[in-house]
């Protein structure tokens, strides 16, 4: 196993994750909708008088992000190969930091630097919400109960990295 691949893929990981993500925003702030604080949805619902809209939006992001979670199974079983995993311990360890790395990504720096800062990536109707888009504390509580789901798909990434590889 290779620390130095697992950083390299890490950053890699990273860049093309928070590119994909910021040029989804850049195309419709609409894109991640379910994912600000409730205070700025509500604000875009209601303002936009979408309201009626709003389970149809929620679906379509449940499909997105279920179809990107298949894909990232399988590119994080890919990487933990490429870093040299040889067994299912190895795999599962690899995983979990894969996914502990995007959790710290997407939140200090997507979450806490990047979406509060740039006003083209807020939702229309909320541009004004300054102190809801920078609440830090919402953004933890959103990834810290994702920390043993994690642990979960590095079960499920490191099974497929050993049954492919």
């Amino acid at each position: 196993m290779s620390l130095s691949v697992f950083v390299i893929e890490c950053v890699i990981f990273m860049a093309v994750f928070g590119a994909l993500v910021f040029g989804m925003l850049l195309v419709s702030p609409l894109t991640f909708v379910s994912d600000y604080p409730p205070e700025i949805q509500e604000r875009y619902y209601i303002s936009q008088r979408k309201e009626k809209s709003r389970r149809k939006m929620t679906a379509a992001m449940a499909v997105k992000k279920g179809i990107g979670l298949i894909i990232a199974v399988f590119l994080l079983a890919w990487m933990a190969h490429r870093a040299g995993a040889a067994s299912f311990g190895e795999g599962l360890l690899l995983a979990y930091g894969y996914m502990l790395a995007w959790a710290v990504f997407d939140t200090c720096f997507l979450d806490w630097v990047l979406f509060p800062n740039i006003r083209r990536v807020r939702l229309p109707g909320t541009e004004d919400m300054d102190r809801e888009y920078h609440q830090k504390w919402f953004h933890v509580k959103v990834m810290l109960p994702l920390l043993p789901v994690f642990a979960a798909g590095g079960l499920l990434i490191a099974g497929i990295m050993v049954w492919i590889w």
